[in-house]
């Protein structure tokens, strides 16, 4: 799919885009989106574009989001009245999305990378590795022996894992500027994938390694430090798990959810992680699906009027679910590091939510139970109804209408989808896109649920997905294309 739409000539998109003509911009991606049916393809194309002026990243990563998302969109039943065609149901996710990255776009189209001289692995000294070398660029404040290390990885023919997995490694037990340099690697991976890596690796390489390095005046929280310290101790070691046969014990992942949402210190915290995955046998996605599903309890604490808060606490989500990812792309023991430091960050975010929304007497938001008014028992009723109540910001009845379309086993990625659709109309320029990049996490969580843990809900991930897309501000042009 990916190689058929790479054949569409779409400098008429990057032109409109230079300009930030916004009725161009549509009506170039309509036309294109009719050709190729390829949105997540259309999106990373301009991903491999707009990196080479994104120094902030979120543009980039929102463009990942959507690409994503947009692979879920051919799952949505045709309507009622058979008009809606898969390029007029992507069209509000990828301009939002091209919108947001005009800036990026109208700096990265007229620049000439200049990529470094790769240092190979067959370059490096004797008795040194590309692991201990890449974790002296990280810990040294090297952006260039980075990104000269991962493009000797390149060039030397690694396949794509080598080039993730030394890079997950080598910032696993960091955790500067909120942790998005986790989040840039993960999900500009993501958007690498939308366009099959080839010869366009080098794109996110260069744009990714200036963010690896601690920097000189690095602001990491007290709480890594433990987690350095932890992970250090030859007594924590999880090497075992490389080679354990017995089948994964998932359930013992599930004391970890409580833990972390608790005044449990750092140690506390980090040996139930231990705990769970070296005696308890449980499987490094479980324990990721616990940490992100906790992540979705500590939103639930904050207002629905309070959006910057919101957004911000959904950070926790969105680190634990780049861990996740990590763990479905590659296998790797080394990076077992990050479990431990996703559990920290979101037991570290729980106790800071609790003191604010302490503080600023805001009341947690509390589970409801609605009456359906509308929606049927057809499947594209019930979505067409969702959209309807998200629109008009109805959280209450639109989940009362999407616990009955899952109660009916209709396609969840077709629920999901929908409320991607509705995500796209909150204006990404003003939220740096994290209203896409919420719905995605929460998206990926809840349709990669283990089936090991069917007995115990994920629909927090549901919930928070809703009322990302519910209470966002929202952008008057996209509002015409829904």
């Amino acid at each position: 799919m990916a190689q058929l739409a790479m054949g569409i000539d779409h400098s008429h998109l990057i032109n409109a885009l230079v300009a930030d003509n916004t009725d161009e911009i549509i009506a170039v991606a309509h036309e294109l989106l009719e050709q190729v049916q390829s949105p997540d393809v259309l999106l990373g194309r301009i991903g491999m574009i707009a990196v080479h002026g994104d120094s902030d990243g979120h543009p980039s990563i929102t463009l990942a989001a959507a690409a994503m998302l947009a692979r879920l969109l051919h799952t949505i039943p045709p309507t009622i009245d058979g008009h809606s065609t898969l390029a007029q149901r992507a069209l509000p996710l990828v301009v939002q999305a091209l919108r947001q990255a005009v800036p990026a776009v109208q700096v990265g189209y007229k620049k000439e990378p200049h990529y470094p001289q790769p240092l190979f692995p067959s370059g490096l000294q004797e008795g040194e590795t590309v692991h201990q070398k890449m974790h002296d660029a990280v810990y040294g404040h090297d952006a260039l022996l980075t990104e000269r290390l991962l493009f000797g990885l390149y060039g030397s023919g690694a396949d794509y894992r080598s080039m993730e997995v030394r890079t997950y490694d080598s910032i696993s037990a960091t955790f500067q500027q909120a942790g998005h340099p986790l989040l840039f690697a993960v999900r500009g991976f993501q958007l690498l994938d939308a366009v099959e890596w080839g010869d366009r690796a080098p794109n996110i390489l260069h744009w990714l390694a200036p963010h690896l390095p601690l920097r000189a005046n690095a602001d990491e929280p007290s709480w890594i430090q433990t987690v350095r310290s932890f992970i250090a101790d030859p007594a924590h070691s999880v090497a075992t798990v490389r080679t354990r046969l017995a089948t994964a014990q998932d359930e013992n992942a599930l004391p970890l959810r409580a833990l972390i949402t608790s005044n449990a210190d750092t140690t506390q915290v980090c040996q139930q992680v231990y705990d769970a995955l070296v005696p308890g046998g449980a499987s490094p996605r479980a324990v990721a699906s616990v940490i992100a599903l906790a992540a979705t309890d500590i939103i639930q604490s904050v207002d629905d009027s309070d959006r910057e808060l919101f957004v911000r606490v959904a950070h926790g989500l969105l680190w634990a679910s780049a861990v996740h990812q990590v763990f479905r792309r590659v296998q790797d023991v080394e990076m077992l590091t990050l479990l431990f430091t996703s559990a920290a960050f979101v037991n570290a975010l729980y106790k800071d939510t609790i003191e604010e929304t302490r503080k600023n007497g805001q009341k947690v938001s509390r589970t409801v139970t609605a009456t359906l008014r509308s929606g049927g028992f057809i499947a594209v009723s019930q979505l067409e109804t969702l959209e309807t109540q998200l629109k008009a910001q109805d959280f209450t009845d639109a989940l009362a209408t999407a616990q009955r379309y899952l109660k009916l086993a209709y396609d969840p990625r077709a629920l999901f989808a929908t409320i991607a659709r509705i995500s796209a109309l909150t204006d990404a320029r003003d939220d740096q896109g994290h209203t896409l990049q919420i719905t995605q996490a929460a998206t990926e969580e809840f349709l990669s649920w283990p089936a090991s843990l069917a007995s115990i809900g994920a629909e927090g991930f549901l919930r928070v997905a809703l009322r990302a897309a519910a209470f966002g501000q929202h952008d008057a042009v996209i509002a015409q294309l829904l």
